[in-house]
């Protein structure tokens, strides 16, 4: 570990990426100039029609080709920053995630907190199964109510009042798997935002009180029960053929934003250790740094890691 409490690896890495941010931002006005005098020494036509003015022609093309060369320098260490920074990052990002999972409770435990996905995810299955065979049972309740229906007295058959209760089980059945995930979408939010992580929460069941529904239907009259049946029976096939699937295309939406606010944490990290960093970093040390850096690149992405052979290095910028 280094003095900052840092791993070895992340502090070297912390310092490459440093580097290879100065290194850009002092090759990339040098490049610009150079491409803007290459470009106005393309579009200017010396004058051939003289030979007297061979001179002058030919210190056009040296200072031309000189140019192109230089351009062709600076470009290929552009290429060289392009491919070197977001591997460097990568490399970063990973040191810092084992960072936070080994020593940061705060970051362990929304990691656990986002894992609660699953068990919503189970409630929203058991909360469709639930409403699935619901529904049958108001369709069964709704026939049995006709048999045996005293309409004088507005009484219904036992059979029918036992189908009532069946029913009413049925419903709370339903409101079960409602409370269940609802409490477990409030329990993950809670995490997060106790660990400093402000997220959206997962969403919620729709509360839908059926048992209380069925229960008025049965004191009803049945000739107003039977409308009710069919709008309580409508409602079932909405939730099971579109609401649930639009909760669970909600849910996923939900958990990429809680993966990037989770990543948020983690940059918040980074920043830090950035910043821990930087008078460390001296421009002296960055001519060196990026080279070795590219290098040890290039040899990473060789088969069995042996690096080929090098050209000469570039000229410094």
């Amino acid at each position: 570990m280094s003095d900052s409490g840092l791993s070895r690896k992340l502090h070297d890495l912390l310092h490459r990426e440093a580097h290879l941010k100065l290194g850009r931002r002092t090759t990339t006005p040098l490049w610009m100039e150079k491409e803007a005098e290459l470009r106005a020494l393309q579009a200017t036509v010396p004058p051939f029609f003289s030979l007297f003015l061979r001179k002058k022609r030919d210190e056009h093309q040296v200072l031309q080709a000189r140019t192109e060369e230089e351009v062709k320098r600076l470009r290929h260490r552009m290429e060289m920053f392009d491919r070197c920074e977001p591997q460097v990052a990568a490399m970063i990002e990973q040191e810092i995630e084992v960072l936070l999972r080994e020593d940061c409770p705060e970051y362990i435990q929304a990691l656990a907190a986002l894992g609660q996905k699953a068990d919503w995810l189970s409630c929203l299955d058991r909360f469709s199964g639930r409403i699935f065979e619901f529904t049958p049972t108001l369709g069964n309740v709704r026939n049995i109510a006709c048999s045996g229906y005293a309409r004088q007295a507005n009484v219904y058959s036992a059979a029918a009042l036992q189908a009532f209760g069946l029913a009413i089980a049925a419903a709370q059945a339903v409101e079960e798997e409602v409370k269940l995930a609802n409490r477990i979408a409030d329990t993950q939010v809670e995490i997060f935002r106790a660990n400093g992580i402000e997220t959206q929460p997962l969403p919620r069941l729709p509360e839908t009180s059926f048992s209380g529904w069925v229960d008025k239907i049965k004191a009803m009259p049945l000739a107003e029960a039977q409308p009710q049946f069919d709008a309580l029976i409508d409602k079932t096939k909405q939730l099971h053929g579109t609401e649930v699937a639009e909760l669970r295309v909600l849910a996923d939406q939900v958990e990429a934003a809680q993966q990037g606010d989770l990543r948020n944490f983690l940059m918040a990290a980074w920043d830090q250790f950035r910043a821990e960093v930087a008078p460390e970093i001296f421009p002296g040390d960055t001519e060196r740094s990026v080279s070795e850096t590219e290098k040890m690149l290039t040899a990473a992405a060789q088969p069995n890691g042996k690096p080929r052979r090098q050209g000469r290095p570039g000229g410094r910028a």
